[in-house]
C-alpha cells in the first residue's frame, strides 16, 4: 500500500512538473509574442525599411484605392481651411458693398468709404487673432491634441460671427468679432497641413497637403458667389448675410468633431502606441502594414529625439533645424509679397475704384476665383509632375512678370480690363503654382517633432507680412490717399523679383522623399538645390 502511495506521489509530481514547465514555456512564448516591436532595434528598421520601399512603389491609383478612410478624414481637415479661405476673404470684400461703407463709413465725394484708419485696425483684428491662433496652436495642439483646439476654434467662429451680425454702424463691435474669428483662422491653417502631411500615403502627400490651398480658394470662391447674390439684397441683408454663412460651416464641422481621429505621429510622440495602433485601423483598411507605418513613425521620432527631448520654438532655430525653418517659413513670405492680399483680397474695390459698376467688379471677382479654382487643380499636377522646387521656381519668375504687366496695363489710358486680364493670369499662375506649393513644402521640409511649431511660424510670418500689408495698402489705393491703382504692381514684382533668387538658392526637391530620408539628407549637410541629385544609401 504504501509503495502504491509512494509511485501515485512520484506519478503526481513528474505530472506537476510537466504542466509547470507547459505553463512556463506557454508564458515565455507568449512573452515573446507580446514583446513590442520597438524594443527589437533591428526588426523595427525592418519593418520600417520594408514599409517606406512599399510606399515609394505604390502609385497614386493604388494609393487611392487602399486609404479612403485616411482620404476621408484629410477632407474634413481640409473643410477648416474652407472656412479659412471664406472668413479670410469676407473680411476684406465687405468693403465693396456699397450699402457696408455707407453704414460704417463717411460721405466722400458721391460716395461712402471707410476710413483708412478703421481699414487698417478691422484688418488688425483678423491679423493679430490669426497670430495668437497660430502661435498658441503650436504648443497646445503638441499637448493636448489636434480635436480640443479644433472644438474650441468651432466656439470662437461662432461667437464671433455673433458679434458681428449686431454690430451695424458700431466698428468696435466689429472689431471684436473680426479678432475672434481671426483665432479660428490661425489654428485652422496650422493644424490642417500638418495633419494631411502625418495622414496621407508617400504617393498623394504632395497632392493632399496643396489641396489646403485648393480649399481656401474653395472657400474664397465661395465669398465671392455669396457677394454676387447679396448684392441684390437691400439694406444690411446685403452684408450680414456674408457674415451669417460662417454659421453653417461651424454647425457642420461640430457635427463630426467627436469622431475625429488624432494623427498616429501626435500619439506616438505623446508615448500613446496602443491609441496609435488603434487610429491606424480607423484611417486603413486591414491590408495596410500598419506595424509598418508605427515602426516608420517610431524611428523618425527616435532618431529626432536623440537631439532633442521636448519639442519647442527655439528648437526651429537650431543646428539644421535653422535652415528647415527658415524655408519654411519663406515660402509664406513669398505668397504674402506676390500681391496676395491685394488682389485677392481688394480686387473688387480697386475695380470699383478704377471705374467699373458694382454689378461688373462682383462677376470679374467671381469669374477670377473660379480661374483660381482650376488654377489650383493644376498645380496638383505640376507638383507631382515638375516637383516642389522646380514649380516654386519658375511660378515666382512668371508671377513677377504678371505684376510688371498689371502696373504696365494700369499706365494705359482706360486700361482696367487689361489689368483684369493679367490680374486673371496672375491667379491663374499663383495658384498653381507658389499658392499650391508652400504647403507641401513647409510640411516636409520640417522636422516631424517641430512640424507643428514650423507651421505655426509659417503661419506668423503670413500674418506679420500681410499686416504690413494691410497697413499700407489702404492708403496706397484709396481715392483720398495714395490713389496708386495698378501701379502697385511694380512695388510686388520687385520684391517677388528679388525673392527668385532665395528660391533658386535655398529650396530642395522633396518630392518622392519619405520624412526619414529628408531627416538624413539636412542632417548630412546636403545643399537643398542638390538634394535631387544625392542618392542616399538603404
Amino acid at each position: 500500500m504504501s509503495n502504491r502511495l509512494v509511485l501515485k506521489s512520484i506519478w503526481k509530481g513528474l505530472a506537476s512538473s510537466k504542466k509547470k514547465n507547459r505553463s512556463s514555456n506557454k508564458e515565455n512564448l507568449d512573452y515573446e509574442i507580446k514583446i513590442p516591436y520597438r524594443n527589437d532595434a533591428f526588426t523595427k528598421e525592418q519593418l520600417a525599411r520594408n514599409f517606406n520601399e512599399a510606399q515609394s512603389k505604390e502609385t497614386w491609383k493604388e494609393a487611392l484605392k487602399c486609404n479612403p478612410k485616411a482620404l476621408m478624414w484629410c477632407c474634413y481637415v481640409l473643410f477648416t481651411c474652407v472656412m479659412w479661405g471664406y472668413d479670410g476673404l469676407a473680411s476684406n470684400i465687405v468693403l465693396s458693398i456699397p450699402q457696408f461703407r455707407k453704414d460704417y463709413g463717411k460721405p466722400f465725394e458721391d460716395q461712402y468709404i471707410i476710413a483708412p484708419i478703421w481699414q487698417l485696425i478691422l484688418a488688425g483684428g483678423t491679423l493679430i487673432g490669426l497670430l495668437l491662433g497660430g502661435i498658441s496652436t503650436g504648443v497646445v495642439a503638441n499637448r493636448y491634441g489636434r480635436r480640443l483646439c479644433l472644438f474650441c476654434s468651432y466656439m470662437l467662429t461662432v461667437v464671433g460671427v455673433f458679434l458681428q451680425w449686431f454690430s451695424p454702424g458700431n466698428l468696435p463691435l466689429l472689431f471684436g468679432g473680426k479678432f475672434l474669428t481671426g483665432i479660428p483662422l490661425g489654428v485652422f491653417i496650422t493644424i490642417a497641413p500638418t495633419y494631411c502631411s502625418e495622414i496621407a500615403p508617400l504617393a498623394l502627400r504632395g497632392a493632399v497637403t496643396s489641396a489646403v490651398n485648393w480649399s481656401i480658394v474653395l472657400g474664397q470662391c465661395l465669398a465671392y458667389f455669396v457677394l454676387r447674390q447679396t448684392q441684390y439684397i437691400p439694406g444690411q441683408g446685403s452684408y450680414l448675410t456674408l457674415f451669417a454663412v460662417q454659421w453653417p460651416f461651424a454647425a457642420f464641422a461640430l457635427g463630426f468633431i467627436y469622431w475625429f481621429p488624432e494623427s498616429p505621429y501626435h500619439l506616438i510622440a505623446r508615448g500613446q502606441l496602443s491609441l496609435a495602433r488603434k487610429n491606424c485601423y480607423r484611417f486603413h483598411n486591414s491590408k495596410f502594414d500598419v506595424e509598418g507605418y508605427l515602426a516608420a513613425i517610431q524611428i523618425d521620432l527616435d532618431n529626432q529625439s536623440q537631439i532633442q527631448t521636448e519639442a519647442s520654438y527655439k528648437e526651429c532655430f537650431r543646428g539644421t533645424n535653422r535652415i528647415r525653418t527658415l524655408i519654411a517659413i519663406s515660402t509664406f513670405f513669398i505668397q504674402s509679397v506676390s500681391g496676395v492680399s491685394w488682389i485677392i483680397g481688394y480686387m473688387a474695390y480697386f475695380l470699383q475704384l478704377g471705374g467699373l459698376s458694382v454689378s461688373e467688379s462682383f462677376n470679374a471677382t467671381a469669374g477670377l476665383s473660379v480661374l483660381s479654382l482650376v488654377g489650383n487643380m493644376t498645380g496638383w499636377y505640376f507638383i507631382e509632375a515638375f516637383g516642389r522646387r522646380r514649380t516654386a521656381l519658375y511660378g515666382s519668375l512668371f508671377l513677377t512678370v504678371s505684376l510688371f504687366m498689371i502696373g504696365i496695363s494700369s499706365l494705359i489710358p482706360r486700361g482696367i480690363w487689361a489689368q483684369v486680364f493679367f490680374m486673371g493670369t496672375w491667379s491663374f499662375i499663383f495658384q498653381s503654382t507658389i499658392g499650391s506649393v508652400a504647403w507641401p513644402i513647409i510640411s516636409e521640409v520640417s522636422k516631424s517633432s517641430l512640424r507643428g511649431h514650423t507651421q505655426a511660424l509659417a503661419t506668423i510670418t503670413q500674418g506679420v507680412v500681410g499686416a504690413i500689408g494691410g497697413v499700407l495698402l489702404p492708403f496706397a489705393i484709396n481715392p483720398d490717399a495714395g490713389n496708386l491703382g495698378g501701379k502697385i504692381g511694380f512695388i510686388y514684382g520687385t520684391i517677388l523679383g528679388g525673392s527668385c533668387i532665395g528660391v533658386w538658392y535655398w529650396y530642395p526637391e522633396t518630392k518622392g522623399r519619405s520624412f526619414e530620408e529628408i531627416e538624413r539628407l539636412f542632417e548630412m549637410d546636403v545643399k537643398p538645390r542638390n538634394f535631387e541629385k544625392t542618392v542616399l544609401e538603404s
